[in-house]
């Protein structure tokens, strides 16, 4: 794979669309300071997915786009696109090529491009990771990425490690799960909290079911009975209906008959009714034909006024058509003055060309022949210096003899002298060690004794140091509860605040009238809550209120009754369910005379008033006191149980453990589930759980402010301890140095004796030798003297010769950087060549537009003429018509004022008419009358019928058709009534019910159980990905320490051969964390100490740096490389050494390098020239380095 080409529109510099096309090889980019080749990089960089404006020398991302010159506007978009040749399947796609394409607008938005697909920047990223291609990789290698591998902050440059590793995609695939086991964590909480707050609901709930059950018996029984009573007055009234009919049968056979003597009269009027109708109808007609008539002159008169307005028009049409010929004649001939300026602009360019292409000819010519005379000279030089190497070997290995035996006499002289003393020495040091010994003894005693007070001391304090350890301890267990304890009171505060806003307990029904109303206002702002957020209880008595209120906690709370009937029609309307209201305009407060209430205050137990205890706006106290304001709350059952029966069970009692003593002296009592439930605790809870919150968090600050200051003491007690331990280790070191001592001496005393013998022995050998290497040492000096007098006669030639070699490099560069700026003119003159002819090429086709344009506008004018004349014979056409019609309206207008006449006598025949059919009607109107009064009295039973439907409607539901499958046979209504009378008091007994409890019990289980089974899949997801996270980082491991050591082996070759010797290597400095080490560079340059890169020079540092990137590339080759002046800090020797060692790597990859040094132009096989013509704006002048050498050849 290799890098085809890159297609630039608006980014930075480039305003205008530019296309860089690249071969194998390397492809040098040059250019002065300030043109924009570095903006090639960047771009290359963009469009891979770099996200930082600073990397790309921005403050922001839109700083890419083009931003204008004095001259050019800004371009609204920035576009590069990177083609690929991916024939060998690099990048596993099954395409030959791949197109990389990325555009951003000035509005933010940002678009990326595979093969013209969109796609996401994720997508470019994955399909690069380990093919160190991409923002983190190290193909795309500029002076900043240099300075990363140089920086202290290793993190800056393991990214490329990992890269070359082949790492990065585990790397990102672990980051992503461990994201996703963080989320399965936190999703275990949350579910572990809902799950507690299911159970907590499902007994309350399964206890409401029952009651509901219970509820629908009854309710169902009763509603067969109301059924059959209302069904049986429905058909007594359809009875006396029917006799009511009867009657309405005769009056109606009486005002038929004379309905038919009514209709003979008719008869007679309608026939001269038909012919006054005719007559109307003729009328009509001309009247219409006169209209027509009007409308038609009236169009005919319009489209003379309109003809005449399209001949105006025309008129100006060709007067405008003559300006638009003047101006565009004088277009054309701003044309061809321009074309004339460009021709003389296209001559100067073509004779620059020549002047620059006979420049570059001459300076090629005389480079060859500075060249050939160089190399002779070097060659002359060469041998002399092989000369003086050969004299300087001899030279050196004569004063190498000669020092060696210098060396060996005088140290035998020195061995000589050194035994002599040695000897007289030993014989003093003999006495003093006798002496010496007895006191070492002394002080070896003195030692010990300091030892064991220092050692007794050091216990001590590491003594209370375990101590102060041990309490630290204990402040972190206790802050590590509080954390604990913090983290589940936020848990459940939030699950609590979840459930209020979800509005989660309240029956289905409820829950969609309260959303309605927080959703879009409805309800004419008539709705004020369910009774249960409208009123808070004191802890102590919530369980009292609670089950006093029951189901009336769900209640809602209304303005009035237009409103509740409101919400009522859009329950039914939406199939939503029942809900029951308490308008405030209308709930009247019930409440317990004020005798009794001065005798309960006198009773055992009696705590007070339900209402008392309720806490709400004054808005909602008479709602409260209807539902609670015949309730008693007492201490506990017993006390309950007394004062009902005392009051005759007139009144409910409620006790604070929740049981209720209803009227008429049933009770209900029992377990109950815990307050978390509950709809009224469930505000209060809230609010105390935010401040435990608060107090654990103040109590963890504590506590952490507690163990620093512990941790400070325990710090200042550890430098002491290790500072006793040092001098008891010390002292230690002194006494067993003591005793070492004291033996020593004791053996040296032994053994001096023996010592002084033998040395006596040597000084006399000694004195033999030296005679005899004096007499070598003359005959040595005689040799080197003569060596010394050649040497010296060789270099002064090659100084005189070498100096006049400098003189023809200085020409030789001069005419390298003449040749260098002729090759830029020369392709930047061509460039100016080609463009100048394109723009006379443009000028001339938008003449030849011009002149067809004056052609066209001729023939249009000659066409709007004709129309004109057309239109003129038309009005005199249309003109003749409206002569015809004027003619005809006055015939039209005679015979209708002759119609006029006979309809008018006509008229007065049907009025004579109209009086006769009165008489008849007014007879009709008594009949009518009596019939009314039947209907009375038939609306009467028909009111009480639909009064009955309307009720077994309204209560159940059901039409008369409908209810007779719940009809049950009436043997005597009064008892059915009775019958009625007791269940309504059974379900007045029961209290508030909860229907919709069944349902809710029902959806809360499912849910229960749909929730535990999701947390057993949670938990088995996070052991997957927690083996899943164990393998990748296993792989890791492995993989990047294989590739690391391989890297380190090819850093050290590559630093040698660029250093010419010295050393280098790449270290983890923690190994046993492989995958967050940091990474240290070490290097030792020929001739200095191993180092950090720290303490190389600039040249050094970066060469190293270059030899890295040399290693990494030699072990995981890139398709492609792109380096900007990566090698600006080098000297001239080894940027020819550094390119020579690029030359080495262009089988595998291809190299495009942004420079301006001459030693790796020289290397490259393309050169791409940028300059800026225009200020501010970037343009490429391509050349091929082979074709212009076969060029120069020519």
């Amino acid at each position: 794979m290799f890098l085809k080409s890159i297609e630039i529109q608006g980014f930075k510099s480039f305003a205008d669309k530019i296309n860089l096309h690249f071969d194998k090889g390397i492809t040098s980019v040059v250019g002065p300071n300030g043109s924009g080749k570095s903006n090639i990089s960047d771009a290359v960089r963009w469009v891979l997915g770099e996200q930082s404006a600073k990397s790309l020398r921005g403050s922001r991302m839109e700083d890419v786009i083009f931003a204008g010159t004095q001259h050019r506007k800004p371009v609204g978009f920035a576009y590069v696109s990177l083609t690929l040749d991916n024939s060998d399947r690099t990048i596993p796609l099954d395409y030959s090529e791949i197109t990389i394409s990325r555009r951003v607008y000035r509005s933010g938005e940002s678009e990326y491009y595979i093969n013209k697909t969109l796609c996401r920047m994720k997508d470019i990223h994955e399909l690069f990771m380990n093919t160190g291609i991409g923002k983190e990789g190290y193909s795309i290698i500029g002076q900043g990425r240099i300075d990363e591998i140089l920086s202290t902050r290793s993190e800056d440059r393991r990214a490329i490690f990992e890269e070359a590793a082949g790492i990065m995609k585990y790397k990102a695939r672990k980051k992503e799960a461990l994201q996703k086991l963080e989320n399965t964590k936190q999703n275990l909480l949350r579910i572990d909290d809902i799950i507690m707050e299911l159970e907590s609901q499902l007994e309350p709930l399964k206890d409401q079911a029952e009651k509901a059950r219970k509820y629908l018996e009854l309710s169902g029984e009763l509603k067969e009975l109301e059924v059959s009573m209302y069904l049986d007055s429905i058909e007594k009234n359809q009875a006396k209906i029917r006799e009511m009919e009867d009657l309405f049968g005769k009056i109606r056979q009486d005002i038929q008959n004379e309905n038919e003597r009514i209709e003979k009269k008719k008869q007679e009027n309608r026939e001269k009714a038909e012919r006054l109708e005719k007559l109307k109808n003729d009328l009509e007609a001309i009247r219409n034909e006169l209209f027509e008539i009007d409308r038609e002159t009236g169009r005919f008169e319009n489209r003379i006024q309109i003809n005449e307005e399209k001949i105006k028009s025309l008129e100006s049409g060709n007067i405008a058509a003559d300006q638009d010929i003047e101006g565009t004649k004088a277009r054309i001939e701003a044309i061809d003055r321009d074309i004339e300026k460009r021709n003389k602009r296209l001559e100067n360019l073509e004779r620059e060309h020549e002047n620059y292409s006979n420049l570059l000819a001459r300076a090629e010519q005389k480079l060859s022949e500075i060249i050939a005379r160089l190399g002779e000279k070097e060659r002359e030089i060469e041998l002399m210096k092989q000369e003086v190497m050969d004299k300087l070997d001899d030279l050196s290995e004569s004063r190498t003899r000669l020092n060696s035996l210098k060396n060996e006499k005088k140290t035998l002289e020195e061995r000589q002298r050194k035994v002599s003393d040695e000897i007289r020495k030993i014989m003093l040091d003999r006495d003093q060690e006798s002496l010496r010994l007895e006191e070492e003894i002394n002080n070896l005693q003195k030692a010990k004794e300091l030892l064991a007070k220092q050692k007794e001391e050091l216990s001590e304090k590491e003594r209370c140091f375990e101590q102060g350890k041990s309490e630290i301890e204990q402040l972190r267990d206790e802050q590590n509860k509080v954390l604990q304890e913090l983290q589940s009171t936020n848990s459940r505060r939030k699950v609590l605040s979840d459930m209020e806003n979800s509005l989660e307990g309240y029956q289905h029904s409820v829950r969609a009238v309260l959303k309605a109303c927080g959703e879009n206002g409805g309800f004419g702002g008539g709705v004020y809550g369910a009774l249960a957020q409208l009123i808070s209880v004191n802890e102590r008595y919530e369980t009292a209120i609670e089950v006093s209120l029951g189901t009336a906690l769900q209640n809602i709370v209304v303005k009035d009754e237009l409103t509740a009937k409101a919400i009522i029609e859009y329950l039914k309307a939406n199939n939503i369910g029942r809900a029951t209201f308490l308008p405030v305009s209308s709930v009247k407060p019930r409440v317990l005379d004020q005798n009794t209430v001065n005798e309960l205050k006198q009773e055992k137990g009696f705590l007070g008033l339900a209402p008392d205890m309720v806490q709400c706006k004054k808005t909602y106290r008479d709602i409260i006191l209807n539902l609670l304001g015949r309730t008693v709350v007492v201490n506990n059952i017993d006390d309950g149980i007394a004062i009902s029966k005392k009051y005759g069970y007139s009144f409910r009692v409620v006790t604070l453990d929740g049981e209720i003593l209803n009227p008429g002296g049933s009770i209900t009592g029992g377990s109950r589930p815990s307050k978390t439930s509950s709809l009224l605790s469930r505000s209060r809870l809230i609010r105390e759980l935010e401040k435990r919150a608060e107090a654990l968090s103040k109590r963890n600050k504590q506590l952490e402010a507690d163990c620093e200051v512990k941790a400070a003491q325990l710090v200042e007690m550890e430098e002491n301890i290790n500072r006793l331990r040092k001098n008891y280790q010390e002292q230690e070191l002194v006494v067993l140095k003591q005793e070492q001592f004291v033996s020593g001496v004791k053996e040296s005393i032994g053994n001096m004796a023996a010592r002084q013998d033998m040395l006596q022995v040597e000084y006399n050998e000694l004195g033999t030798n030296i005679k005899s290497i004096g007499e070598d040492i003359e005959q040595e000096q005689k040799k080197l003297s003569s060596i010394e007098e050649s040497i010296e006669l060789l270099r002064k030639t090659i100084e005189e010769n070498q100096l006049k070699n400098k003189e023809e490099q200085a020409s030789r560069d001069a005419v390298h950087m003449d040749i260098n700026d002729y090759k830029v003119s020369v392709n930047s003159i061509i460039e100016s060549i080609n463009q100048t002819k394109e723009t006379i090429e443009r000028l001339n086709e938008e003449k030849k537009l011009l002149a067809e344009n004056i052609q066209k506008r001729l023939e249009a004018q000659v066409k709007n003429n004709e129309r004109i004349e057309a239109l003129k014979s038309e009005i005199s056409g249309i003109k003749q018509k409206i002569q015809g019609y004027n003619e005809i309206k006055t015939g039209k207008s005679l015979k209708f004022e002759a119609l006029q006449d006979e309809v008018s006598v006509l008229e007065e025949d049907v009025s004579q008419m109209v009086d006769t059919l009165s008489e008849h009607n007014e007879t009709i109107r008594a009949l009518q009358e009596e019939y009314g009064k039947l209907e009375v009295r038939q609306a009467k039973f028909q009111t009480e019928l639909e009064a009955i439907q309307n009720r077994l409607w309204d209560e159940y539901e059901l039409t008369y058709q409908t209810a007779a499958e719940y009809r049950k046979e009436i043997q005597s209504v009064r008892k059915m009534q009775e019958r009625i009378n007791e269940l309504k008091a059974a379900i007045r007994e029961l209290g508030p019910v909860n229907v919709s409890a069944i349902e809710d019990y029902s959806k809360t289980m499912e849910r229960y159980r749909f929730l535990t089974a999701q947390k057993d899949d949670l938990i088995k997801s996070e052991e997957n990905l927690n083996r899943v996270i164990q393998e990748m980082t296993s792989i890791m491991k492995k993989q990047f320490l294989e590739e690391f050591q391989k890297i380190n082996y090819n850093f050290n070759m590559v630093f040698r051969e660029l250093f010419d010797g010295g050393r280098a290597e790449v270290i983890l400095v923690n190994p046993e964390d492989v995958l967050e080490s940091e990474i240290e560079i070490i290097a030792q340059p020929p001739g200095k100490k191993l180092q950090s890169m720290l303490l190389l020079s600039g040249g050094e540092r970066a060469l190293t740096a270059i030899a890295l990137l040399f290693a990494i590339l030699k072990m995981r080759p890139v398709p492609f490389c792109i380096l900007d002046e990566i090698e600006a800090a080098l000297d001239d020797a080894n940027v020819y050494k550094f390119a020579e060692y690029i030359r080495k790597f262009t089988d595998t990859t291809q190299f495009i390098i942004i420079t301006h040094r001459k030693g790796t132009m020289e290397y490259s096989d393309a050169l791409y020239g940028v300059t800026m013509q225009e200020y501010g704006i970037s343009s490429v002048v391509s050349l091929k380095l082979d074709d212009m050498k076969k060029a120069g050849a020519g």
